[in-house]
């Protein structure tokens, strides 16, 4: 009788150890099941830990193959690996998506109405930041297109090549090859009677320091910042941007025909609407309908075609 328990309780035993082998053996090949939906490869695949961790973040196995495809497993483990981001998918599907910014991309989203692309968008030109903020240096070797705006700062000591405007193109000094082009433009206005003159072309950092404290002065730094550059911020100093108007300097230059003529015609001479109405939110100034940038023709003809702040254009094209 002894026998046959201790029998049975052998037995038991042995029934045991053998459950738990088959359970231990389908918990491996479960796991190797996983990683293989994930990877298509074997335990041995160095991105099988991130990628585990983007499983218990809760992220789907399609979304997790997008993600491996797109991001490198270096920004992977630096960028994601502390939070869910719940429209990084959506995010990494804009062509202009910057994985360092995700953080700004969700937050943005999350306190916003914009659509996906335009919280990539918004973000990628700084305005998730209050203006004159988080400012950057301007790269100048970008040359006719680089960008200087509230959050991008040229060198005090910063200034382009020069020349002299003629009188009959109006007044100041400017670029070099803005004024090549720039001219080509007022000749060929005059041509259907229209005539454009240069107001103000290059200014330098001192000039437009003494301006914006003028302005400051007189309608306090809020109203001053939506229609002046501080010292640094003003793209006159790149000797690129212009102000225009006619012989008779009219205070309301959008009502001109020499208005409509650039609205139609300047992109061809490589020049934009750098301050278009309704784009402050972008732009950080009011309506300038005088205040035209020259950006080399091919670009301008992209930013008249597609109806693009520079900003909006610097993200896409440049940047």
């Amino acid at each position: 009788m002894k026998k046959r328990i201790v029998l049975i309780i052998v037995l038991i035993l042995i029934c045991s150890c053998f459950i738990n082998l088959l359970y231990l053996s389908y918990a491996k090949m479960n796991t190797i099941g996983i990683e293989s939906d994930i990877t298509g490869k074997g335990l041995n695949n160095e991105e099988y830990i991130y990628k585990e961790d983007l499983l218990h973040l809760n992220y789907k196995i399609d979304e997790i193959e997008i993600i491996s495809k797109k991001i490198s497993e270096t920004d992977v483990k630096k960028y994601l690996l502390t939070k869910k981001y719940n429209d990084l998918i959506q995010f990494i599907a804009c062509p202009y998506f910057n994985i360092e910014n995700i953080e700004r991309y969700q937050n943005y989203k999350d306190n916003t109405d914009y659509s996906t692309d335009e919280t990539v968008m918004n973000v990628e030109i700084g305005i998730d930041n209050n203006f004159y903020t988080n400012i950057i240096k301007t790269d100048t070797s970008k040359n006719e297109l680089m960008l200087v705006n509230k959050y991008h700062i040229l060198d005090k000591e910063y200034s382009p090549t020069l020349v002299s405007v003629d009188s009959k193109y109006g007044s100041g000094i400017a670029d070099k090859t803005a004024y090549e082009y720039f001219k080509k433009m007022v000749d060929a206005a005059k041509k259907d009677n229209i005539n454009l003159y240069s107001v103000s072309f290059y200014r330098s950092y001192d000039n437009q320091n003494t301006l914006y404290n003028r302005y400051v002065k007189r309608d306090g730094v809020k109203e001053a910042d939506t229609y002046s550059a501080r010292p640094g911020h003003s793209e006159h100093q790149t000797g690129l941007s212009v102000d225009i108007n006619t012989s008779a300097r009219s205070s309301k230059f959008e009502k001109t025909k020499e208005y409509e003529w650039l609205i139609s015609n300047s992109y061809k001479y490589g020049f934009i609407l750098r301050y278009p109405e309704n784009k402050s939110y972008i732009t950080g100034y009011i309506y300038e309908p005088w205040h035209y940038r020259y950006v080399g023709i091919e670009n301008a003809m992209i930013i008249f075609q597609e109806q693009l702040t520079y900003e909006e254009y610097y993200v896409k094209y440049v940047k």
